[in-house]
């Protein structure tokens, strides 16, 4: 409430101290030019030139004191006071226009009338212009000229100032310019801000808001210095925005927005209007920078999530595949002891079949990936001893088609459906069958192991094997691959490892 209090105060201030100057002004230039002309006049006026040129300069130092009272330091009283008297001289130039203007087009119509023959009308007109009273109107036009300029140069300083700093950065000439410092990649700003750019240009977003001028502006696009340059200009408006991308300390960048002056007629303008490029200032400001600067920030928080979920799921599948090492390891040193127990022979036979499997094995469990063939082989490997030492109890066969061979795949899934066959699925069988095939089909590769046993203890995927394939399963490929289990019709169990058709490795 105290602050609504203040502000409606500082404004109250402003229009009385805007009225007070209108008024003196007004008749400061009334006083000062028949002071000044009052010999012309036939008026006789003591010290006439004097007391005018005196009311002159009062009425200019109480619009320069009004424009310093926007400072808020007496640092800021120079370049207030500048900014004031340069208002004031583009305003002396936007009044010579007007005037050049109708002068022009009383000369065109003089000109029309001859031309169409109506030489009584013609002949009036040029009568009325060198009439005394019409000279004399002229004169009291230029003596308000000084009047007219600080008015209007009043009335842009307080038009400013309803934005708090507005004036004052005006006059530090930093009105007319923004930056906007990011540290993006390179590639991410330039699309996102050239969208961005273009999209001011739809019809569905907000616009300018100026009278006269339209709402959405035409786009130009060059390239300066090796970088897009995008020219903002909006019909009947006097200025034209330029935003452009600027190199920043280390290996940022900068995008820097300018309020420029359009070329053609507007360069009768002397600098840029104030109150136009503060309309555009706060158009892109709220339509450009901040939400290109939200974009960026949610563009780079999204891949550091990513990086970060990146090295998650890959410290995951460490663990994970750390969990299978030893509980393929232990089984097959079990197998290893229980066979030699049976047979010296037949444990060489196991033992020659061990050593390429933990040559295989060795390899895969710590790699980030493998092939079809690696796993296929280590499997065959495994199947090797198991049937050694089961004898003729266990058959098993392979169906890889050639073309399949060294597609990737993850490693020591495969193992542990091959495993999991044996322990849960064929360990009590008199006649038991393992079949391990790849197939592929709908942009999917296929890994089955078939085993003719009851296998019901492992449809429910509670071993420590299912669990973790389907954990890394989730890991590597979330929805796109999956673990199928389930059993047979009669007898028998299928596990199948489905997972998205990979580039051949070559």
């Amino acid at each position: 409430m105290s602050t609504l209090l203040t502000q409606a105060k500082s404004s109250l201030v402003s229009v009385l101290v805007l009225t007070g100057l209108v008024l003196a002004a007004l008749s400061g230039t009334v006083v000062a030019g028949f002071s000044l002309f009052a010999g012309p006049l036939g008026l006789d006026i003591p010290h006439g030139r004097f007391g005018g040129f005196l009311t002159l300069v009062a009425v200019q130092l109480v619009y320069l004191g009004f424009a310093s009272r926007y400072g808020g330091e007496r640092a800021d009283v120079g370049p207030l006071v500048r900014y004031a008297l340069a208002l004031q001289l583009q305003a002396v130039a936007e009044i010579l226009v007007f005037a050049v203007t109708a002068a022009a087009v009383g000369g065109g119509m003089i000109v029309l009338l001859g031309v169409v023959g109506d030489h009584d009308t013609q002949r009036g007109v040029i009568d009325y212009i060198f009439e005394s009273s019409t000279w004399l109107t002229v004169l009291l036009f230029a003596l308000m000229m000084p009047a007219l300029s600080m008015l209007i140069g009043a009335w842009r300083l307080h038009a400013l100032g309803n934005t708090p700093g507005a004036v004052l950065a005006a006059a530090k000439g930093t009105l007319t310019r923004r930056e906007l410092r990011v540290g993006a990649d390179s590639d991410d700003l330039r699309h996102t801000l050239s969208s961005m750019v273009e999209r001011l240009t739809d019809r569905s977003m907000p616009g300018l808001g100026r009278m006269l001028y339209s709402p959405h502006p035409r786009l130009h696009v060059r390239e300066h210095a090796g970088s897009p340059e995008y020219e903002l200009v909006w019909s009947n408006c006097p200025m034209k925005l330029l935003v452009s991308l600027r190199p920043d300390e280390g290996a940022g960048r900068r995008v820097v927005v300018r309020s420029v002056l359009r070329g053609g007629w507007h360069q009768v303008e002397l600098f840029a209007t104030p109150l136009d490029a503060l309309a555009q200032m706060k158009y892109i400001e709220t339509q450009l920078l901040v939400p290109l600067r939200d974009q960026l920030a949610k563009v780079a928080a999204e891949r550091q999530r990513d990086a970060l979920h990146g090295r998650a799921v890959e410290t995951q599948l460490r663990i994970l595949q750390a969990q299978i090492e030893p509980h393929f390891l232990f089984n097959t040193l079990a197998n290893v002891r229980h066979l030699y127990r049976s047979s010296v022979e037949a444990g060489e036979d196991m033992l020659d079949h061990l050593i390429a499997y933990l040559r295989s094995a060795m390899d895969d469990l710590r790699a980030e990936d493998s092939t079809v063939v690696r796993e296929m082989d280590l499997a065959m490997h495994y199947l090797a001893i198991m049937k050694i030492r089961m004898g003729e109890r266990l058959s098993y066969r392979f169906i890889l088609p050639d073309e399949l061979l060294e597609h990737p795949f993850p490693p020591a899934m495969l193992i542990s459906l091959v495993e999991n066959a044996i322990k849960h699925g064929i360990a009590g069988s008199e006649q038991g069958e393992i079949v391990l095939s790849a197939s592929s089909a709908d942009g999917r590769l296929r890994l089955r192991v078939f085993d003719n046993g009851a296998g019901l203890s492992s449809v429910g995927g509670t071993g420590v094997g299912l669990s973790n394939i389907r954990q890394r399963l989730e890991a590597m490929f979330g929805s796109a691959a999956w673990l199928e289990v389930g059993a047979e019709p009669g007898a028998g169990f299928t596990a199948t490892i489905v997972i998205p058709l990979q580039e051949r490795k070559d």
